[in-house]
């Protein structure tokens, strides 16, 4: 198929997108022209994104300012294209909405005997909006990649059509007044439109989103950004297995995986994408791998023995490790050391293999003693996956809860030697997995929901300073609560790079939230992000099991107190019970009282009373 040009539009400051790159060097290697559309105010900064693509190969940059929507922005590319006569090939329609090619070279054998070429279709059918329409095309073809015939590109009736397409003030408006017109004048016209995925292998009314894993598997040209930025409650009603498309990706194209990723990291709160893309995972207890060499080589395993005491069930624990691994352990005196020392002595382990450190002071506990104690060795570049373990009692918890929360922290992160031989090959073959988390836990604590506690504008403003561009959460954060995880170096460069200071943490006893050791336990999630890397929650399935069965029935009690079974409208109704006057009151109180323990954390014992009691005068619910 000769290709005489392609249109290919970008928007929203996506200019340096590695997709938009990926895609821009496939068009200028089967295209005699492309022609850049973009918002004029972002002329020169795409421009100059672009210089090194433009010296190898000319490209035009046309600006569309009109409403914004990629319709008008190929409207401006296609009078760009022709008022310099004729086109003589087919045109190429596409641009930042679009990761493709989702097969290399995908671009270049795509078939020419059709008027219209989509990627995929909106069926009008089963579109509840559109019923009761004369004349309606049983599809609709979505344009974020289309090519074009020089015939239909330069008719006469075709270039009316661009011309007076409408402003467009949505998605759906664009829908309605711009494919709507288009598929009819298509069809009045007898031009011939074809699709790159059989018609009869997809079910649904907007495949393009709900079967987005199909796509990958019948040889899409491309895969659409929008389905990154749908609601996870679309994604979860509509059964969207974005996983699945994914890890196809991985092994169709690497480069463009990595570009899904880059976007997804940059511009997604980190909740969001792990959910969508389900990144969870369970950890096989029978895995088939007997395979005691890695690439990335040996593990930095890095252990705060505040109670040394604790060294026999750290052991236990490295004993599950079936790599060669070097361990940093701190401990908070002189004394303790040496029993540590003792320990890994009469245990075998080599004294080149450990170092052991007191950490200067008892400020900040687990967290100050990984990124002040052992910052020179994260930063060494000698070891590429670390692994993080404390001696975590959470004395404030009761013991038995206390003793749950271990738990869940060590038999998620090292269930077996196998399952860790499993989590190790997912290190192996997907670089971009930085962190390894145990999920939230849901039995004992009060993490549902509220994770954030008083945390969050702190977060928010050392992310800023830190230069973590990436939005947060905004009720529960992705975080290694208890704070153990293992990490690949690289992603949590930047937390150890930071210069941290002892004093910067709250003196004892007062470890309170909204302290700094609390806020760095939250920001590990989006210091991984804000490096492109990927955030994956691994369990065991004893204790999958047992944290859902405790999350469904905790679920089952909120939504069999609201009116209606679907989850639209049980948000629709706590969102109106959330904004009542004393729902709004009491969440301003609580930020207060927060933001008041964070800078005098000596108040809480005094506080605290008075806020319990001033919450059951709110929430009468409250009372026993």
């Amino acid at each position: 198929m000769a290709v005489s040009a392609a249109i290919y539009v970008i928007q929203h400051r996506t200019e340096g997108a590695a997709h938009v790159r990926l895609a821009l060097n496939e068009l200028l290697t089967i295209a005699d022209r492309v022609v850049i559309v973009a918002p004029s105010q972002d002329r020169a900064c795409v421009a100059k994104a672009l210089v090194d693509l433009s010296a190898q190969h000319p490209l035009e940059i046309v600006t569309s300012d009109r409403d914004g929507s990629v319709l008008s922005a190929y409207r401006a590319g296609l009078a760009a294209l022709t008022a310099q006569g004729p086109v003589t090939g087919h045109v190429i329609l596409t641009g930042y909405h679009a990761f493709g090619p989702v097969y290399p070279d995908g671009w270049r054998n795509l078939p020419d005997d059709a008027d219209l070429f989509a990627a995929y279709w909106h069926r009008t059918t089963m579109d509840r909006r559109l019923q009761g329409r004369a004349g309606l095309p049983d599809r609709l073809p979505y344009l974020d990649f289309a090519v074009l015939s020089p015939a239909l590109v330069n008719d006469t009736e075709s270039k009316v059509f661009w011309v007076n397409l409408p402003a467009f003030r949505d998605h759906w408006a664009e829908v309605e007044h711009g494919l709507l017109p288009l598929a009819r004048f298509l069809r009045h016209g007898g031009w011939r439109t074809d699709y790159a995925v059989p018609d009869a292998a997809l079910g649904t009314e907007d495949p393009r989103h709900f079967e987005v894993d199909k796509l990958v598997h019948l040889r899409a040209p491309c895969l659409p950004v929008s389905v990154l930025t749908l609601d996870p409650l679309v994604h979860d009603l509509n059964a969207i297995n974005l996983r699945a498309a994914l890890d196809g990706l991985r092994q169709i194209h690497p480069a463009l995986y990595r570009g899904v990723i880059a976007l997804a990291t940059a511009r997604l709160p980190l909740r969001s994408f792990t959910t969508i893309a389900d990144q969870y995972e369970i950890l096989n207890p029978h895995y088939p791998s007997r395979r005691k060499t890695w690439r990335f080589g040996p593990v930095a395993v890095f252990i705060h023995a505040f109670y040394a005491r604790m060294m026999p069930e750290f052991w236990t624990q490295i004993q599950k490790l079936p790599l060669p691994a070097k361990l940093f352990v701190s401990t908070a005196t002189i004394a303790d050391k040496a029993a540590v020392e003792e320990f890994l002595d009469r245990k075998g382990w080599p004294p080149a293999d450990r170092t052991v450190r007191v950490v200067e002071q008892n400020r900040g506990r687990d967290m100050s003693a990984l990124f002040i104690t052992f910052r020179d060795i994260a930063l060494s570049d000698e070891f590429e996956i670390g692994l993080r373990l404390h001696s975590k009692r959470t004395p404030q918890l009761s013991p038995q809860v206390a003793d749950g929360f271990r738990s869940h922290l060590f038999d998620n992160l090292l269930p077996s030697r196998k399952a860790v031989r499993q989590l190790l090959d997912r290190l192996e073959a997907e670089p971009d997995i930085g962190l390894i988390i145990p999920p939230v836990i849901h039995v004992g604590l009060g993490t549902l929901g509220h994770a954030w506690f008083s945390n969050r504008a702190t977060v928010q403003q050392l992310c800023h300073r830190m230069g973590f561009g990436v939005p947060l959460d905004a009720d529960t954060p992705v975080a290694p609560y208890g704070t153990m995880f293992w990490f690949r170096m690289a992603a949590l460069r930047p937390m150890f790079e930071w210069p941290w200071d002892w004093s910067d943490y709250n003196a004892e006893p007062h470890h309170v939230d909204g302290g700094l050791a609390h806020v760095q336990e939250r920001m590990i999630g989006y210091a991984v992000q804000a490096r492109g890397f990927r955030v994956l929650s691994v369990m065991s399935p004893e204790l999958a099991a047992r944290n859902y069965a405790r999350l469904e029935y905790k679920m089952q009690l909120f939504a069999g107190r609201l009116a209606s079974h679907h989850v639209l409208d049980q948000m629709a109704e706590l969102g109106r019970r959330a904004d009542s006057a004393n729902g709004r009151l009491d969440r301003g109180l609580r930020v207060i009282y927060g933001r008041i323990i964070g800078r005098f954390p000596a108040m809480r014992t005094v506080l605290k009373p008075m806020a319990l009691r001033v919450s059951v005068l709110l929430n009468p619910q409250y009372r026993r």
